[in-house]
């Protein structure tokens, strides 16, 4: 019975630890899977919050043009303090999951998908010049003389007169066209676009130094706002418009 007794006691001390290791691993694995499965139903009500806008590309397009166009929606949702958003294209389609976000921040995310942000400054032709902002027409403008390509930066302030505007600081050559510009054509009226919109058609006084024009006139702070979050990255290579939103 001694033998026996011993015999049972070593092969209990023997397969105890195995046994003790099984568990371990098994209750390790269940472990896991838990964690697994907590992330996934964390992932899904996390996509469940998100909202989705999609768009749709106008006209031809390429892949390069579309992956531009991606990279300066992430740009100008960063911009503006958007975090956890991602941009997906499919074929000529994008897919933006923006987080939950305050009403007025939300606003202008949604804002910024859509505006291509085309800045233009163009002349008032002669013929044109009695004619009100509202009733100047593409033909009663002259070819742009400035564009993005001469911005460095964009800022929403106020103007001298206390009034919500826009401030564009101009890049050495915009600023040198400018001057040259303004000094070539006094009396004149420049018309201020973005997007085919005119702000401004101020009358030229005289040569402007400096590199920097101040656009006035908003309705609101949040106007000028929403044109500086614009206009701060290149405009869209391409038209995108809304799908069933």
């Amino acid at each position: 019975m001694g033998n026996i007794a011993r015999w049972i006691f070593n092969l209990l001390f023997t397969l105890i630890p195995g046994i003790l290791l099984v568990v371990f691993f098994v209750s390790l694995a269940a472990f896991f899977r838990d964690l697994q499965e907590y992330h996934t139903l964390q992932t899904q009500a996390a996509e469940a919050r998100l909202e989705i806008v999609r768009l749709q590309a106008v006209g031809s397009v390429n892949v390069q043009t579309l992956e531009q166009t991606r990279n300066i929606l992430i740009q100008r949702l960063q911009n503006i303090g958007v975090r956890g958003f991602r941009v997906e294209i499919q074929n000529s389609r994008m897919t933006v999951r923006l987080p939950q976000l305050e009403a007025a921040q939300r606003n202008r995310a949604r804002a910024l998908l859509t505006r291509r942000g085309n800045l233009a400054l163009q002349l008032v032709k002669a013929s044109a010049n009695h004619r009100t902002i509202g009733q100047l027409r593409p033909a009663d403008l002259e070819p742009p003389l400035l564009t993005n390509r001469d911005l460095e930066r964009v800022q929403a302030n106020q103007g001298e007169s206390g009034r919500p505007a826009l401030i564009l600081r101009l890049n050495r050559e915009g600023a040198a066209k400018l001057a040259r510009l303004t000094a070539a054509n006094p009396g004149r009226r420049v018309a201020v676009a973005v997007d085919g919109r005119i702000l401004i058609t101020p009358t030229i006084r005289g040569p402007i130094a400096g590199g920097t024009v101040s656009i006035q006139g908003f309705n609101s702070q949040q106007e000028a706002l929403y044109l500086s979050d614009l206009l701060q990255t290149a405009p869209l290579p391409l038209r995108l418009e809304l799908v069933g939103n």
